[in-house]
């Protein structure tokens, strides 16, 4: 496992959404706090990177105003909403960036992983890794958006066929 710096977030990101079309909280796994906004304050500048401008047309886009709907939305929603330019849609990947948990997880996903060895690949200890497998960390690696495994392992009888 290794940290993504915001280069490689990026680039992970815009590939992904080229290639998948998905909503971005499918893409990246974000910090739980985050996930907990009900109402997003991106009018309040100083404490984020985006213009005022950005701010309010986010703000006007945005039916439901809570964290979890912005990242709820693929990244051609925000590249096609009339009034945010280029340089204020590379300082909306900056604010998801600083909100995501920005990791690269040395795995195999065709492999099947033990909670031993997972704990061991996310160095996490057992009872940590479940509750945040339970909260819907690491989505689009070891579980879905819904709580499932990706890699569902076989039942018993089936190895035996």
């Amino acid at each position: 496992m290794r940290i993504m710096d915001y280069e490689g977030f990026k680039t992970h990101l815009k590939k992904a959404s080229r290639k998948r079309n998905e909503p971005l909280i499918k893409i990246v796994a974000f910090q739980e706090k985050y996930m907990k906004i009900d109402e997003i304050q991106y009018y309040d500048v100083e404490q984020n990177y985006m213009s005022v401008q950005a701010c309010n047309t986010l703000w006007m886009n945005l039916k439901d105003k809570s964290f979890h709907n912005l990242v709820s939305h693929d990244l051609k929603f925000f590249q096609t909403m009339d009034n945010l330019g280029r340089h204020s849609l590379e300082n909306l990947i900056k604010e998801l960036y600083d909100m995501a948990v920005p990791i690269l997880l040395d795995y195999d996903p065709a492999d099947y992983y033990s909670l031993q060895q997972l704990s061991e690949i996310l160095v996490l200890d057992e009872m940590k890794l479940i509750e945040k497998l339970e909260m819907g960390r690491f989505k689009g690696a070891f579980i879905n958006e819904e709580g499932n495994w990706v890699k569902p392992k076989p039942d018993r009888a089936d190895l035996f066929l």
